[in-house]
């Protein structure tokens, strides 16, 4: 009853340390709605389309026109330029101008005409990969479907009829179909993740402001009085409040950014439920830990906030893990988030159940007693060290 009485105290002291302080309640009240909607806002329209190339037709014949006419109609390309040399294109690519340049070399059409393959060129800004890729793609979807549509015609006129024109064209048939992700979109594969991102960031930050606020302060021997004397009702009292608040996002973020960026979610809420309280917890343990070496509030907040973009680079999410140096996929497996994208991503993606993301769930749990046995020794260290302060300043001044 007395530790539930402390952890009340301790807890309406939060609520009251936040109300008095703009920083925190920015970082913790405006910053996980304001990002989540502006980060969500980039990759609304999911693809790209209309990418900028320019055509190089140096056989300018009424065969490289219709292909021409076939990469212009594709919902990914829009063609800005027809270009008179190569050394031309290049300077637009590097003015980003243009993302790339098709290039029809002479007697394209003749070589058809007899029969013989033709060569056609691209080239790609590398620069922008992801962009490339898809442009990669589309371009190889148009040159597929006129290759295919050269191929029935000469069966066509070979007396064949044309299904069965074909079925000579494509011996062996391809049937590639995406099992998550359907569209292939950035925006399904990285909203999610930028949820996940912001949960974890601004928690910390924000936590570790208050944190640092008790040190700047030298508010630790009254957090201790509340607690009589127990760190781990300090630890409690302050994680429960960040536990509901960002719980609260968490679930806002499932049912309402989700719906409103057309987000497909395939999983159950109970499972996101227990995973996303673990991963929290397991937050705010490290958090509290590793903000106590902090004894002033702006640099806990200059600190942590540069930490986020090495979060996520090193999570897996983006790269995978098993391509990175050792040391970094053991950093990378003590950070909470690590697994908790791995695991959202597939209950939230791939409709995954509780137990497949369960070894997922145990390296939380592991983070979680870890992060709060350090916590707890930390805060006890802090609460010894404030009584010998005050004993050897007592004792300074007594003797003076």
């Amino acid at each position: 009853m007395k530790s539930y009485k402390s952890i009340k105290k301790i807890f309406v002291r939060e609520l009251r340390l936040i109300a008095k302080d703009i920083n925190i309640r920015s970082v913790i009240l405006l910053a996980p709605l304001f990002y989540s909607f502006f980060y969500g806002s980039i990759y609304y329209n999911k693809v790209e389309s209309n990418v900028e190339i320019a055509i190089l037709d140096l056989d300018n014949s009424a065969t490289t026109h219709k292909i021409t006419r076939f990469f212009d109609s594709h919902p990914m390309l829009k063609i800005v330029d027809n270009i008179s040399s190569i050394d031309e294109g290049n300077q637009k690519l590097l003015s980003e101008e243009i993302k790339g340049i098709i290039y029809f070399p002479k007697n394209f059409e003749a070589k058809l005409k007899n029969g013989k393959p033709s060569e056609l060129k691209i080239y790609l800004s590398g620069t922008r990969f992801l962009v490339s890729n898809d442009l990669n793609k589309a371009i190889n979807e148009v040159i597929g479907f006129t290759n295919a549509s050269i191929s029935v015609k000469y069966f066509v006129t070979k007396g064949n009829g044309f299904e069965q024109a074909k079925e000579h064209i494509q011996p062996v048939k391809m049937d590639i179909r995406p099992m998550f992700n359907f569209t292939e979109s950035y925006g399904d594969f990285l909203i999610p993740a930028v949820f996940v991102l912001i949960l974890q960031q601004t928690l910390l930050i924000g936590l570790s402001e208050s944190m640092a606020k008790e040190r700047e302060s030298n508010s630790i021997r009254e957090l201790n009085r509340l607690a009589n004397g127990k760190p781990n009702l300090i630890i409690n009292g302050k994680g429960i409040f960040y536990l509901i608040l960002f719980g609260s996002y968490s679930l806002f973020f499932v049912i309402v950014n989700f719906n409103i960026f057309k987000i497909p979610n395939r999983g159950e809420f109970f499972p996101i439920f227990i995973l996303t309280g673990i991963m929290l917890i397991s937050v705010i343990n490290l958090t509290i830990f590793l903000s106590s070496f902090f004894k002033r509030k702006i640099i806990s907040l200059q600190f942590l906030t540069l930490t986020s973009y090495p979060v996520f680079l090193i999570s897996g999410y983006s790269w995978l893990g098993q391509s990175m140096p050792a040391y970094l996929k053991i950093i990378s497996n003590l950070i909470p988030s690590t697994p908790y994208f791995a695991a959202y991503t597939r209950i939230t993606q791939m409709g995954a159940g509780i137990y497949d993301v369960l070894p997922e769930m145990i390296h939380l749990v592991i983070l979680a007693l870890i992060g709060y046995g350090l916590a707890y020794f930390r805060i006890n260290h802090l609460i010894k060290n404030s009584y010998g302060n005050t004993h050897s300043q007592e004792s300074i001044l007594k003797t003076t």
